[in-house]
């Protein structure tokens, strides 16, 4: 079955267990390899080819990479939806203003005694 890995103790090294890894424990393999440990180690206590422990790392990092670009364009869409809203904002209330001040302008020049 696909995705089913075999898991050997280290006490039934004949007898092959195929039990499927969740992600949870292929992260937690993958996190003990950044932290130092030797694959060859993990590979043997696991009962995991290295190649299937690599596939599981280079598919960590590349969700990870993925992750943070697509956070890198998000926060460049936020700031131009923040900034861009806030200047349209300030523009009608500056257009507001200029057309209050105008009003208030003629309606005293109007009732000003010449």
């Amino acid at each position: 079955m696909p995705g089913d890995e075999t898991l050997v103790s280290s006490g039934q090294r004949h007898e092959h267990r195929h039990v499927r890894f969740s992600s949870h424990e292929k992260t937690n393999v993958v996190l003990r390899l950044l932290k130092g440990e030797s694959i060859e180690d993990v590979s043997q206590e696991l009962g995991v080819s290295i190649a299937r422990i690599e596939r599981w790392k280079n598919s960590f990092v590349a969700a990870g990479s993925t992750e943070l670009a697509k956070r890198k364009d998000d926060s460049s869409k936020n700031w131009r939806t923040k900034h861009l809203g806030s200047i349209w904002q300030w523009t009608w209330l500056l257009i507001a203003l200029v057309g209050i001040i105008s009003m208030l302008v003629l309606f005293m020049q109007r009732s000003s005694p010449e």
